[in-house]
């Protein structure tokens, strides 16, 4: 409004000043007294039927622009101090912000005392907070995602005020605190959105600031996807905006509720949080390398979703493991047994299992073996609930085993609940899915449809008699209940392997790797050799011919 009020003004002051020039050039006097101001009234005066229409129109000019540049300084001080402001104020009437605009220019406020005092943190609240387009602004999230920083206000999908700070450069990963410095006169900085909604409005408006402002903010390691730092930046736009103050920054788009994951959040982000926690209860503490997200998908329509991901353990075993989840009213949550694997390099040589912490008991000095656990049973699925509160180990349809607390069982589905970091992680199974679970005794308890053939065979064969235990101590085969005779091993360094069973050994293999570990079992076949790893253990197996070395550790 301002401006159109300043052009109507001039046109009408223009062109009342030529139709007076016009009339006394006429009258053979000269045209440029009207040049000069109240010059020409006495001309007006005597020929006011003549010229009339010329003198309103030049009056009524000159109003309008006094009026126009009355409302410019109201709305903008700093024009007393930098006319050339006049004309890059907006006719919006939205205090000299324009939506969408390329450039805010440069006014004094910038470099101003009154800028350094405000954005210099006095009170007792560190928390990043400001003005923003007039606004008061209190950091609700702070993300930096593909090398770009974002403050933002609101929680809603939209946020009511947002900042972002388009970096130049990507600085991650931050192993180190880092300082990012821009004055007013720098070259090519970065860009700085402004975004904001009106009361009313669904749609954001935006200003885009290139240059003329100052920035120090400063970029430091705090957790997993997440960093800390601080901010001090000073706007040249015309409301006056600036933050300052500490923030704490996520580097992915997880969402968060009392500390927790928020698994309603439908987002890419989500399911691979999901699927990596899945991970890492799928392997021994330590044993993941690399973890790598290729693919994610998330139907919503469908409440589907799946993540492709590629891992790298540390004895060089690659896989690639799809895993598919499902949205419930609770969230996100992975759909028990629906992973497909597939192995894309085999690693190094030798067997690798986990070994569970079942109970053992010791049968002399340096010779451990497990417990036997009660024998095995068969219930309903329904019954399962008598176990709930207590530590399992479940066995699913596709093979897969999975540790926790079983929490409850309900109709057709029981939930189990696993430590993950500090928090916890929970698993629906379903009664189609689950094969038994195992006690923290060793005894297992089928499910109604799963259970073996013949139990009772099955633990005869499983449990050994205390003659096949006096012949593997001897370094006999286990044939012995069947009455077969196997010939007495003859081989010096054999003999000399079962004498340090069960013992602490270190053993260097032809492929130059060495590890240390507990010698669990020598025959003629191979060595078989625990390996502590995290909460659990490792067991690698040697054949002899596979051997450099192998001595009891501590000797030289």
């Amino acid at each position: 409004m301002t401006q159109v009020m300043l052009i109507i003004g001039l046109t009408l002051l223009l062109l009342g000043t030529f139709g007076l020039m016009r009339d006394i050039a006429a009258k053979g006097r000269s045209a440029l007294v009207f040049l000069l101001p109240l010059a020409g009234l006495r001309h007006v005066q005597e020929n006011w039927a003549d010229v009339w229409w010329a003198a309103l129109m030049r009056v009524f000019g000159v109003a309008l622009m006094l009026l126009g540049l009355g409302l410019a300084v109201a709305r903008d001080p700093l024009l007393m101090q930098e006319p050339q402001r006049l004309f890059s104020v907006t006719a919006t009437g939205q205090g000299g912000v324009l939506a969408g605009s390329q450039r805010a220019e440069l006014n004094a406020f910038v470099s101003s005392e009154e800028a350094i005092r405000i954005a210099i943190r006095n009170d007792d609240d560190p928390r990043l907070s400001g003005n923003i387009n007039g606004r008061a602004f209190r950091y609700d999230r702070v993300e930096l995602i593909n090398g770009v920083f974002s403050a933002q206000q609101g929680e809603g999908f939209i946020p009511d005020l947002e900042v972002r700070i388009m970096l130049r450069e990507n600085p991650m990963p931050i192993t180190q605190r880092r300082t990012l410095l821009v004055r007013p006169g720098d070259e090519n900085p970065p860009e700085i959105h402004l975004s904001w909604r009106e009361q009313g409005s669904d749609l954001p408006e935006t200003q885009i600031i290139r240059e003329g402002y100052r920035m120090e903010l400063h970029l430091a390691p705090l957790d997993h996807n997440q960093l800390t730092g601080f901010l001090q930046l000073i706007l040249p736009d015309t409301r006056r905006s600036f933050l300052s103050g500490d923030f704490s920054a996520y580097t992915n788009r997880l969402r968060y509720v009392n500390n927790q994951v928020d698994l309603t959040f439908d987002h890419p982000d989500t399911l691979n949080y999901l699927a990596r926690e899945h991970l890492r209860s799928q392997f021994p503490e330590g044993m993941i390398s690399h973890v790598e997200v290729l693919e994610t998908r998330m139907q919503r329509r469908e409440q589907i979703g799946s993540t492709r991901m590629r891992i790298t353990l540390r004895n060089g075993r690659v896989e690639e493991r799809l895993l598919r989840l499902e949205r419930s009213s609770v969230g996100w949550a992975m759909r028990p047994g629906a992973t497909e694997i597939t192995v894309v390099q085999a690693g190094e040589q030798g067997d690798l299992r986990l070994i569970t912490s079942a109970p053992r008991r010791k049968d002399g000095e340096g010779d451990t073996r497990p417990a036997s656990p009660p024998p095995p049973i068969t219930l309903p699925f329904t019954d399962f609930g008598q176990y709930t509160g207590r530590q399992v180990e479940l066995l699913r349809t596709d093979g897969s085993r999975q540790s926790g607390i079983l929490r409850t069982v309900d109709g057709d589905r029981l939930m189990l609940e696993t430590t993950v970091g500090s928090g916890s992680l929970t698993y629906a199974v379903s009664s189609r899915e689950l094969v038994m679970l195992q006690l923290t005794d060793g005894q297992q308890i089928f499910a109604e449809g799963h259970a073996p053939q013949d139990q009772q065979q099955a633990r005869k064969q499983a449990a050994p008699t205390p003659a096949s235990e006096d012949a593997q101590d001897a370094g006999e085969a286990s044939a012995a209940t069947a009455g077969q005779v196997v010939p007495e091993v003859v081989s010096d360094e054999l003999r000399r392997y079962k004498a340090l069973t069960g013992r602490q050994v270190r053993i260097s293999g032809q492929d130059g790797r060495v590890r240390t570990g507990v010698l669990r079992s020598v025959d003629e076949r191979q060595l078989t050799l625990e390996v502590p790893v995290g909460s659990g253990a490792l067991e690698y197996y040697y054949r002899l011919e596979e051997i450099a070395n192998l001595e009891q550790a501590g000797q030289q």
